[in-house]
């Protein structure tokens, strides 16, 4: 799978919001009225944060996890929606936009797909660095 530098920055920045954020309001005064939001950006963290490492080491399984993602980050989206706070508002347009690329996942998942079945050549810019590192260590 070839991939984006954006979706890896939409996933590892959800990641990051999403820890913060659940830092944040398991220290207000009110911290029952915020345990399942808590939980769901830890969920939501936790998550992003493992579709990111899958989807830059080009595993198979990314598109599994994505799917599990958007399902998490529409949970958590919902959840932010029910607070007027400027922090949940940034939770919920973040999550959002990680449903998206994970979306994109799903379909360069689907276009990969297509592309196995009709294979390209392969480029010979491929096998250059090949031969230059065999010249430079050899």
């Amino acid at each position: 799978m070839n991939w984006k530098k954006s979706i890896y920055d939409t996933l590892t920045s959800c990641a990051a919001l999403c820890d913060e954020s659940a830092t944040a309001c398991s220290r207000k005064n009110d911290i029952e009225n915020w345990y399942r939001y808590i939980f769901l950006n830890l969920d939501c963290a936790d998550v992003c944060r493992q579709v990111a490492m899958l989807y830059v080491r080009g595993s198979e399984n990314t598109r599994l996890l994505a799917k599990t993602c958007i399902e998490i980050c529409e949970k958590c989206a919902d959840e932010a929606a029910k607070f007027s706070t400027e922090e949940s508002a940034q939770v919920f347009a973040m999550c959002h936009q990680t449903i998206r690329s994970c979306v994109s996942i799903l379909e360069m998942a689907h276009q990969e797909s297509i592309e196995t079945t009709n294979p390209a050549t392969t480029p010979s810019s491929l096998f250059y660095g090949i031969d230059l590192r065999e010249t430079l260590y050899n």
